[in-house]
């Protein structure tokens, strides 16, 4: 008789991302996997679901998962939440038991902060060996001037949570913070400014180790400098190993995690600027790159980390990936033809459309369909006319 497969519970975030990268790692590893997610989200139609677990909001999704994971007897070897704002406030309101099985690091006083939100980046700087820029928390604007006074100008300030460059502001100089009408909702964290290349390391990590990792560069964005990436080049980068490493000892996170990277382009320094309690989007090109989350995955299930060796891309050639839809959207709206070309049949391009799922895909573009006729519809009966007098004068 067959073991039973060991059943995860995933909490994803809207949309299409965890469908194309996550799901098939979990499958690979011999997993069961279960979802509990947002009624109507596409990845309720995927194949490699066995059960769907429906509420109707963000809150009443967080009360569902507080109430489960609080039983003492539940049936999943591991929670991946995939949504961050979900699982910081999951961290923030889970008790001891939990988070001593969930996420060990939580319990510790000085790793806490930097798993709740940006804010801890300051604190981890001061308690641990981490290359992090200076940092603080600012609580006003005099606050802000007195830190980019201190430690020279520019300065990013970041909101406490978000991703994909939400928020961040970079101010070249104090003149500029004075002038600057935009206001910020207090605290924010004031950084200093780092010029250079940036990317993201993905890991599996556990027992304060990292299993598998997978580092990219970032290639292209959309909204300029600040904007999601939706192109990376994943190349072998030992030499950022060691700050993986003490990633993850430093936060003993349990499972997917990813962190931001940036290279003074003076110095060569290699610096962490923002950390991720939460699986990126990387995950699902490790497969072109030669690692394996999959095995990573049953060490990690099985408490058998400490016994794996760490799974990384090899010294061969990088590879470049291009997200979907997010890369081909980016093509279309600035009229980049020349990067049109990868979507184009026989371009061999790397993309991260997961063909062997094709349902989450159909209810997705039918969605975004329904979605151009419902805006389409408003746009002919229900905005609002111009007489023919006012719009001659």
């Amino acid at each position: 008789m067959k073991p039973a497969k060991p059943r995860v519970l995933v909490v994803p975030e809207g949309g299409i991302k965890l469908c194309f990268r996550l799901l098939p790692i979990l499958r690979d590893a011999g997993c069961a996997i279960d979802v509990l997610c947002l009624r109507g989200e596409v990845i309720a139609a995927s194949r490699y679901v066995d059960a769907v677990i429906e509420e109707g909001s963000d809150d009443a999704l967080l009360d569902r998962l507080t109430t489960l994971v609080r039983r003492k007897e539940h049936p999943w070897r591991a929670v991946i939440v995939t949504h961050e704002s979900l699982a910081r406030r999951l961290i923030s309101r889970a008790d001891s038991d939990f988070l001593k099985w969930w996420q060990p690091g939580a319990l510790d006083q000085t790793a806490r902060p930097f798993l709740l939100s940006k804010l801890g980046l300051e604190a981890a700087g001061k308690n641990s060996d981490l290359p992090i820029p200076p940092s603080r928390v600012c609580m006003k604007r005099e606050e802000i001037l007195a830190f980019g006074s201190d430690t020279g100008w520019p300065v990013v300030i970041k909101p406490p949570l978000g991703n994909s460059g939400e928020g961040i502001t970079i101010v070249g100089s104090s003149d500029a913070l004075k002038s600057l009408q935009r206001g910020f909702q207090f605290p924010v964290l004031a950084q200093r400014f780092i010029r250079g290349r940036e990317g993201v390391v993905e890991a599996v990590c556990s027992q304060g180790l990292a299993l598998a990792c997978l580092v990219s560069e970032t290639i292209k964005r959309r909204k300029g400098r600040l904007g999601p990436a939706t192109a990376r080049l994943f190349a072998a980068m030992p030499e950022l190993h060691p700050l993986v490493e003490g990633v993850a000892r430093y936060t003993r996170f349990e499972g997917f995690c990813g962190f931001d990277w940036i290279q003074d382009e003076q110095s060569g320094r290699y610096y962490l600027i923002e950390f991720n309690p939460r699986p990126t989007p990387g995950f699902r090109f490790g497969r072109f790159c030669g690692v394996d989350f999959g095995r990573a995955v049953v060490a990690w299930l099985n408490g058998t980390a400490k016994e794996f060796a760490l799974s990384c891309q090899p010294q061969e050639n990088p590879v470049a990936a291009y997200y979907f839809p997010h890369e081909l959207a980016r093509c279309l709206r600035e009229r980049d033809w020349q990067a049109f070309k990868q979507w184009l049949p026989g371009s061999r391009a790397i993309h991260d459309i997961c063909w062997d799922d094709p349902l989450p895909m159909g209810v997705w573009v039918t969605q975004r369909l329904k979605s151009l006729v419902s805006l389409r519809a408003w746009t002919v009966h229900d905005r609002p006319k111009v007489s023919s007098r006012a719009s001659s004068s």
